[in-house]
C-alpha cells in the first residue's frame, strides 16, 4: 500500500509555478511519484485556501486562472482533499463569481451539508443565491421542522 503524504500550500505552489528550479523539480517529483502509485498525496483544505492566498497576493494571480489549476491537480491519480466533494464546489464558485474563496468554500460547505449560512456579509446574499444566507438575528427567528436540514421555511 502506498503511503499517505499530507502537503503543504509551498508544495502545491513550487508545483503550479515552477518559480524556483530546486523546489519546483521535488514538487514534480512527488506529485509523479503520485501519478504512477508510488505515494498518495492528501492536500487538506487548508493548504487549498493558503494556495489560493499565495497566488493571489505573491503571483497576481486571479480566479480565472488558479481554480482551474487547481480542480485539475486534484484530478490528479494518487491526490485527493479530503472534503473533495465541496471543495472542487468552492473553487468553480470562486472563478465563475468572482468572489473570495472563503466565502466560496463556506457556501459550498452550507450547500454541500444542507445548511443555511450565518453572515454579515451582503455581498454572499447577492453571489450566492443557491445557499439559505440569513444575519444570526434571522437564522434564530426562523422555526426549524423536524426533517428539513437547511431548507428555508
Amino acid at each position: 500500500m502506498a503511503a499517505s503524504i499530507a502537503i503543504d500550500a509551498s508544495v502545491v505552489v513550487r508545483y503550479l509555478t515552477g518559480d524556483e528550479k530546486t523546489q519546483s523539480a521535488a514538487a514534480a517529483d512527488l506529485f509523479r511519484a503520485a501519478q504512477s502509485g508510488k505515494v498518495k498525496l492528501v492536500i487538506p483544505t487548508s493548504t487549498i485556501q493558503e494556495t489560493v492566498y499565495v497566488l493571489e497576493r505573491l503571483y497576481d494571480l486571479d480566479a480565472a486562472a488558479i481554480a482551474p489549476r487547481l480542480i485539475s491537480l486534484l484530478t490528479l491519480p494518487n491526490v485527493n482533499t479530503p472534503d473533495s466533494r465541496w471543495v472542487v464546489e468552492a473553487l468553480q464558485f470562486y472563478r465563475v463569481k468572482n468572489s473570495d474563496f472563503g466565502d466560496a468554500l463556506l457556501c459550498a460547505f452550507a450547500r454541500s451539508e444542507g445548511c443555511d449560512v450565518a453572515t454579515f456579509d451582503k455581498g454572499i446574499v447577492r453571489k450566492f443565491p443557491e445557499v439559505a444566507v440569513h444575519t444570526p438575528a434571522e437564522c434564530l427567528a426562523k422555526k426549524p421542522q423536524a426533517g428539513t436540514k437547511g431548507e428555508q421555511n
